[in-house]
């Protein structure tokens, strides 16, 4: 009998070990008793040596008798494990289809090895339309297996839309199958009847014979990061794959990452905007006061002669502002003290229209209350006004015009096509940072950024960034955007970050990362995240401290330590204690990892 170690997706690193006669490659799907019940995982070494192997369990079943995947998917599932701090369990069930951890069965494939050494090209084009045309070429010139991946569904049906029809035939455009034909194609890619895949994140690993490119647009994009534990950007993960299968890689978007930015160098054009920048000092601006509210909100005359000159002449503008609701949150006048949460304690949010206060922790909602809950005060107002006072001065300024709010939570935002549809003669659309997806197919004239400081106010090392990105985003996305204006209400108009705007973005990472290199930070050093239970988190700081690691504990959180190092493989030696499926009902951490 052969002792094989057996990676389930679960929490844990543990290997658990079963009995089976005869050997079984590594990668192989067995169906193993756990529990009261069984599980599907795959084999990942081999234990012969272990001691005792009479009290083992026998494998149910080998579901495979060669490796399901190709090698080089394999052995990113494998990097991805050891890298991120998960087990090789829960990373494959990161990057696979639910049906294939189910055990259903799949034919033997022989895959094409990877024969040739990988390569980097960067495609940085600011213009949608160009961006795409660069990738359609390089897709058409190759005869090879491919993936192309962008972060959004719209985005990668626009470029299939634009690829000839003979070559949509060698290929399948993956967001476009239902998840019954998503496995079908799964199966088909596998053994090398699909040359190439269009899709987005669920793209991104499709076991594609020969892989030989992989495209990812818009590398730079948040988007591309994992909302569940484990927290991953698919760039870095696609990066790693496209090394171990010796396939070319090509990074694009509108602007590099840190990352991309420092592995290129600096030989790009640095495009600007200076000519369609208009920068306005909020001090300068006209405050107006709102019912209720101690704050005013700051719009400026450029903005409005901007937004009027373009709803003139029937077109669209975009106001943005990241503050929902009417408020951002309720104090007392008399004590001061704001109205939390009854629950969770968490910030609550005025909500005009619904007449309610919205916790942003937990989402409960209470009516607006009477009187003060800490001590009975009569007096409440609200502080920072949100999207909804917006709308209300709006429709004040431009009452013969059409305006629209977008904001509502829990509901998809419409599509620029029915929006056109059912507003012929353009109009103001209000709301937060996600509206930049419009200009898909609305193409604004103007662009109001209300408070752009806020964009880069946010406690994070890369809040300068992603206020940057968002800016140079909204400048640049959509069709016809070279005569788009961006108008741009700041405490500090035209400094520090917001110059670079002018420039472009290799002026802005030239400065961002000095300073991150003098701070050490990503991508110089990387941060990791650790969320533990409260009564292990002192035992996990002084492994940490007798170890010699910088840390620091969350002040805000019992349940957290920051970790700051290069050395994964001491760090992953001091926490594989703490992953051991013996802790399984006692707690075991999640770690988060911050490259960039």
């Amino acid at each position: 009998m052969d002792i094989l170690s057996v990676a389930v997706p679960g929490p844990w690193w543990t290997g658990l070990s079963y009995t089976h006669t005869g050997a079984l490659p590594y990668g192989t799907r067995v169906r193993v008793p756990l529990g009261s019940s069984s599980r599907v995982g795959l084999t990942v070494e081999d234990l012969s040596t272990i001691k005792r192997p009479e009290e083992l369990k026998e494998i149910k079943e080998a579901i495979d008798q060669t490796p399901p995947l190709p090698d080089e998917l394999w052995r990113t599932i494998g990097w991805f494990a050891k890298t991120w701090f998960v087990g090789t369990g829960m990373a494959a069930k990161s990057f696979l289809p639910a049906r294939f951890l189910q055990g259903e069965p799949l034919e033997d494939t022989v895959y094409e090895p990877a024969g040739r050494s990988s390569s980097v090209k960067y495609v940085y084009e600011p213009r949608d339309s160009q961006r795409m045309d660069i990738y359609r070429d390089i897709l058409t010139a190759s005869e090879r297996a491919a993936i192309v991946v962008f972060p959004e569904i719209t985005a990668a049906k626009r470029f299939w839309n634009i690829l000839p029809d003979s070559l949509k035939h060698e290929g399948a455009l993956w967001p476009g199958l239902s998840k019954a034909k998503q496995w079908d194609f799964w199966k088909r890619a596998r053994k090398g009847e699909i040359r190439f895949a269009v899709g987005c994140q669920t793209a991104s690993f499709i076991p594609i014979s020969g892989l030989s490119m992989i495209i990812v647009d818009e590398e730079n994009s948040g988007a591309w990061r994992a909302q569940k534990h484990p927290q991953f950007h698919h760039r870095t993960i696609l990066a790693a794959r496209a090394g171990f299968a010796g396939a070319d890689l090509v990074l694009g978007g509108r602007m590099p990452s840190a990352k991309a930015f420092l592995q290129a160098g600096k030989d790009f054009s640095r495009i600007g905007i200076r000519d369609r920048l208009i920068f306005v000092d909020m001090k300068d601006s006209s405050s107006y006061d709102f019912d209720g509210i101690k704050d005013t909100l700051p719009i400026s005359r450029p903005l409005i002669r901007e937004t009027r000159e373009t709803l003139g002449k029937g077109k669209w503008a975009f106001w943005i502002l990241d503050r929902k609701g009417y408020a951002g949150e309720i104090f007392c006048e008399d004590c001061g003290s704001p109205v939390r949460c009854p629950k969770c304690a968490g910030v609550m949010r005025w909500e005009g229209k619904s007449g309610s206060l919205k916790c942003l922790d937990c989402g409960k909602r209470d009516p607006v209350p009477e009187k003060c809950p800490s001590c009975g005060g009569p007096f409440l107002e609200g502080q920072r006004p949100g999207l909804e006072a917006l709308e209300e001065r709006a429709r004040k300024f431009f009452r013969d015009k059409d305006v629209i709010l977008f904001h509502e939570e829990g509901t998809k935002m419409p599509s620029g096509e029915s929006i056109l549809k059912k507003h012929s003669n353009g109009g103001l659309i209000l709301g937060t940072r996600k509206i930049i997806s419009l200009t898909d197919d609305i193409s604004p004239e103007t662009v109001g950024w209300i408070d752009a400081d806020a964009e880069a106010r946010v406690q994070e090392y890369d809040a300068k960034a992603r206020a940057f990105s968002l800016m140079w985003e909204s400048a640049w996305r959509g069709k016809e955007p070279d005569n788009r204006k961006i108008v741009i209400q700041s405490r500090r108009p035209d400094k520090t970050w917001q110059q670079a705007l002018g420039i472009g973005w290799g002026y802005f990472w030239e400065r961002e990362l000095k300073e991150r290199r003098e701070w050490e930070l990503p991508p110089y050093v990387p941060m990791l995240k650790i969320d533990i239970p409260a009564f292990k988190r002192n035992g996990l700081a002084e492994h940490l401290d007798r170890a010699d690691f910088e840390y620091w504990e969350s002040e805000d959180r019992s349940d957290q330590i920051w970790v700051r190092t290069k050395k994964f493989d001491a760090l992953r030696k001091i926490l594989e204690p703490y992953f051991d499926i013996k802790n399984t009902r006692s707690g075991i951490p999640k770690v988060s990892i911050k490259l960039d």
